[in-house]
């Protein structure tokens, strides 16, 4: 959760202290502006392209259905990112009450679903490489997959459920009442979101990260075994398994990232909701280091996909060869030449390849010859 977008005060935010100020930045708001806009746009971008390129190229897998999951969350997660630039600029809660149950709900959804996303492609992966025999074709893995993301999100939205409908709207004092100053809060005391948020760590980080780990580690010491068996193997039989190579290459780096970037927000978290003395100018500016990276995860993703695999280069390929096709074909059903050049009546003159393609018109003596485009160029 976004502790920023909530005041910080006893029953603000993720934070147990007293302090009755809202987490605000000390930072200078034009550079992290302009930090959070670039990632913002590049997140959307390339997870929409991810998406498109996987879709138009028909790739519909166990992995990729994962992939689009991942990259949908991503979407979703970066929405937040907006409100998070307003609360910069505007030191209080600008959106209203369902501004604010919103913002921290999609908040705590998309986090789910992306760490979950994640730890099913370890599970997917590791069960695909050691797959010695076909024992259920893609459609009844993609059938399983579908099921899994559709009670994956079914949990994500009902997870934040409580936290959300105890949020609402305070207004810090009269005079705050009159020029409009508020704070999106929580009617929860600071044990009870406490321990709410020691609940959200246990299921939406240490569970999942602790089944990707299992997963990746038997990944790892697999692949590792296999490569040892593989050199006595031909060659002819190793490049089977280049798909799977790649497909495992990029799992496992999405896996790294993940625990890289979003390790330091929660250890931020744990500290915040444990320290009695409130925020410090430090704890803010740690605060919004650590939200960069977590939004930054959201557009590496996608770029570690459109750089690994295929899909979006064969995607791109087909669509400026058909393109140029159908542009070509255009041309030449619309391109006639008139001649009027005398026809020969004896065809024993002419070559016969000249003849070709020649429609006669006795009454006028002329020709229309149609330039066909040639087999070569289809």
């Amino acid at each position: 959760m976004n502790s920023s977008l909530l005041g910080n005060g006893n029953s603000g935010g993720g934070g147990g202290g007293g302090s009755n100020t809202p987490l605000v930045l000390s930072l200078p708001p034009v550079p992290q502006l302009v930090i959070l806009g670039i990632i913002f746009v590049a997140s959307v971008a390339l997870n929409c392209i991810s998406i498109i390129s996987i879709v138009g190229a028909r790739a519909i897998t166990p992995i990729n259905l994962l992939i689009i999951n991942l990259a949908v969350s991503d979407i979703v997660y970066s929405l937040t990112i907006p409100i998070f630039a307003v609360h910069i600029v505007i030191p209080w809660w600008p959106f209203g009450r369902v501004g604010c149950q919103l913002a921290i709900a999609i908040d705590i959804i998309a986090m789910i679903v992306g760490v979950y996303t994640i730890t099913a492609l370890s599970v997917e992966r590791y069960m695909d490489v050691r797959e010695t025999s076909r024992r259920y074709n893609d459609q009844v893995k993609s059938a399983l997959v579908l099921g899994y993301i559709v009670v994956l999100w079914i949990f994500a939205i009902l997870f934040p459920l409580p936290m959300s409908s105890s949020l609402f709207v305070h207004n810090r004092s009269r005079a705050a009442l009159v020029s409009g100053v508020s704070e999106c809060k929580s009617r929860w005391t600071a044990n009870e979101l406490s321990r709410y948020v020691q609940l959200k760590f246990a299921c939406a980080f240490l569970l999942p990260s602790l089944i990707t780990c299992t997963f990746s580690f038997r990944l790892i010491l697999f692949l590792h075994r296999w490569s040892m068996r593989s050199r006595r193997l031909s060659l002819s039989h190793r490049s089977l398994n280049t798909y799977k190579r790649r497909a495992t290459t990029l799992v496992l780096l999405i896996i790294i990232l993940f625990f890289v970037l979003w390790s330091p927000l929660w250890i931020l978290q744990l500290y915040d909701t444990f320290n009695e003395r409130g925020p410090t100018q430090y704890i803010q500016i740690l605060n919004f280091v650590t939200l960069v990276f977590v939004y930054a995860n959201g557009l590496l993703n996608p770029l570690l996909y459109l750089i690994l695999t295929q899909n979006f280069r064969d995607y791109i390929r087909t669509n400026k060869w058909s393109t140029w096709k159908s542009r070509q074909r255009s041309k030449n059903n619309q391109t006639f030449f008139y001649t009027t050049k005398p026809i020969i009546i004896n065809e024993n003159q002419i070559p016969e390849q000249q003849t070709s393609g020649i429609l006669h018109n006795d009454d006028d003596q002329h020709a229309f010859v149609r330039n066909e485009p040639s087999s070569a160029a289809n």
